[in-house]
């Protein structure tokens, strides 16, 4: 019996994807998905997408369900090897999750999150009769320079001035699609600062939560305790993501997955709660400092943060203290008009994730997002 699949799901080895593939197990819709993966063959794809899921809370009879010839083995970087599979001509509905997410310069972000997006939507838009194209990109594709807080469908333009190499090409990537392809049934999701999980903490990823254990030890950051930073949990943006692919009609193209201003955590509450769950004393001393104060005490970096590259750290403080020190929030008006339910603030699940990061050094969490 052929497998004629309606979803096909780019990425479901990543943080979000992961999560939206977890999410689908309680849909049932993870039987008519295929999973494009990089791997030298469908049983290897299998082993390290069942690897991901068991870590989003997916028991083993659960993952019972997936079979081996949901697997497409590839990547971005070499569409035309396997566009033309005979399994993607009954696809539907298109997720588009894979990307190079670091936030070094990383070779590889604009042939995968540009070239490697434009190429399969091509292809796709050829074999397929679409009728949805999932794009998830990046809030913070808006740049440094817009107006806060930030517009769901913001678009600055030419001037935008991008954060990273990786905001950037999340950026064009939408541009060149709806530039070259116009009848793609394109919706684009834009998911603020994601880090960890309601019920698990940091067990599926460490990303940027580093970046609040960071803080905390050196007792400096560019930012004032009481900033507000936008951050959602990996299962409330799988959720909504699981809405905007699965509702039949959406009033709009373009939604923030985002905590807003009303549910953005400042880096006080998030102190407050990691001391809650470990029991120990709130930070005291805490003083905000600017990215050259802080460089003045790299001599300290291991001692205060354990084994690390100080090169590294630094550029991690530069990139990060700049950003936190805007305060930038995302509008989620959309999204909640659509029927979604309003975020958990990261300060009621941040004990959690630092729960599940005892043990493990800053250094380990950073390269999550520094490849």
């Amino acid at each position: 019996m052929s497998f004629n699949p309606k979803l096909l799901i780019t990425g479901a080895n990543g943080f979000i994807g992961g999560a939206l593939v977890a999410r689908l197990f309680a849909g049932g819709e993870v039987k008519e998905a295929i999973f494009l993966i990089r791997a030298p063959n469908p049983q290897e794809g299998l082993a390290r997408l069942a690897n991901t899921l068991r870590n989003h809370g997916i028991s083993e009879e659960q993952l019972l369900q997936l079979r081996l010839e949901q697997i497409l083995c590839g990547d971005l970087n070499v569409v035309n090897r396997w566009i033309k599979d005979p399994r993607l001509t009954s696809v539907e509905n298109v997720v588009s999750s894979a990307a190079i997410a670091s936030f070094g310069n990383h070779p590889s972000i604009w042939p995968t999150n540009v070239d490697g997006v434009l190429n399969m939507a091509h292809g796709l838009s050829h074999i397929c009769k679409l009728k949805r194209f999932l794009h998830i990109g990046t809030a913070m594709a808006c740049g440094a320079n817009s107006p806060n807080p930030i517009p769901e469908g913001y678009d600055g333009g030419i001037q935008t001035q991008h954060f990273l190499e990786y905001t950037h090409s999340k950026y064009e990537a939408e541009h060149r699609l709806k530039k070259e392809l116009p009848n793609l049934p394109l919706v684009i999701a834009r998911p603020s600062i994601v880090v960890g999980h309601t019920k698990l903490g940091c067990k599926a990823s460490g990303s940027i939560f580093w970046v609040f254990r960071m803080a905390l030890a050196l007792k400096a950051f560019p930012c004032a305790l009481d900033q507000r930073i936008d951050v959602i949990p990996v299962d409330y943006c799988a959720d909504a993501l699981y809405l905007l692919l699965t509702k039949p009609k959406l009033k709009y193209d373009s939604y923030h997955i985002s905590a807003g201003e009303k549910y953005s955590s400042s880096f006080a509450e998030i102190d407050e709660s990691i001391a809650k769950a470990t029991g120990k004393s709130r930070m005291k001393d805490y003083q905000q400092k600017s990215y050259e104060q802080i460089i003045q005490m790299r001599d300290q970096f291991k001692t205060l943060l354990g084994e690390c590259n100080r090169r590294i750290v630094a550029k991690a403080i530069k990139t990060y203290g700049s950003f936190s020190s805007l305060g930038l929030t995302f509008d989620h008006s959309r999204l909640i008009e659509e029927g979604m339910r309003e975020p958990t603030p990261l300060a009621s699940y941040a004990g959690l994730c630092e729960l599940t990061s005892q043990g493990i050094l800053i250094s380990e969490q950073m390269k999550f997002d520094y490849k």
